[in-house]
């Protein structure tokens, strides 16, 4: 009876390991090494905004040094880790401006977009979703992302790797759409400013 006993206690524990749920924490931080593993990757998406009528369409590339290409529906934003440019096809304007490297804004700094620091971000709560993923709430602590009150990230619980991002700005909700996520081996010219001799029918405008 005693060796049945002790057979039971211990499949009892195997199955109540096998069936918990991990923390928010942890897999954000087994997401973020995912990410770091690839060294450059570009993702695609579609953005979702409540002034839209439909949905955006664009990428972005991240690197080391602080590199990064953002475009949003040919809208476009890059750093050399020394300078932030933006082309604006649509008014013909170039703009230049000083980095924000700390910013966990994905449109400021999508370098850091999904470093989720837990001296930087409170998970409000995790739960598993219909479609397979983590969906992990964060609250932002003060002075991390202005103006946004919660940010929701889902996880895909098999590639540990982001499906869906989020920005809860009192009650409305800007969403991104993960449609890929691949290594990338950037060109050299990829995160270069662009200069007056590339476009020149562009107006500069220089922030720095």
């Amino acid at each position: 009876m005693k060796r049945l006993l002790t057979i039971v206690l211990l499949w009892a524990s195997l199955c109540a390991t096998a069936t918990a749920q991990p923390s928010g924490g942890e897999v954000l931080q087994q997401m973020s090494a995912k990410l770091a593993a690839m060294g450059s990757y570009r993702i695609d998406y579609a953005l979702e905004m409540p002034t839209a009528e439909q949905a955006s369409v664009g990428y972005l590339i991240v690197s080391d040094g602080g590199r990064f290409v953002i475009d949003i529906d040919g809208l476009k934003q890059g750093s050399d880790g020394e300078v932030v440019w933006v082309v604006n096809p649509l008014n013909k304007e170039i703009s230049l401006d000083t980095p924000l490297p700390e910013s966990r804004n994905l449109f400021d700094n999508p370098t850091k977009a999904f470093d989720f620091a837990a001296d930087l971000f409170e998970v409000e709560y995790t739960e598993a979703t219909a479609e397979d993923n983590w969906r992990i709430v964060l609250l932002p602590k003060e002075g991390v992302l202005e103006g946004v009150e919660r940010v929701v990230v889902e996880i895909d619980r098999k590639t540990l790797l982001p499906t869906r991002l989020g920005y809860d700005m009192a009650g409305v909700g800007l969403w991104i759409t993960i449609k890929s996520i691949e290594p990338y081996t950037p060109a050299a010219h990829d995160f270069e400013a662009p200069t007056q001799q590339r476009f020149p029918d562009y107006e500069m405008i220089d922030f720095r």
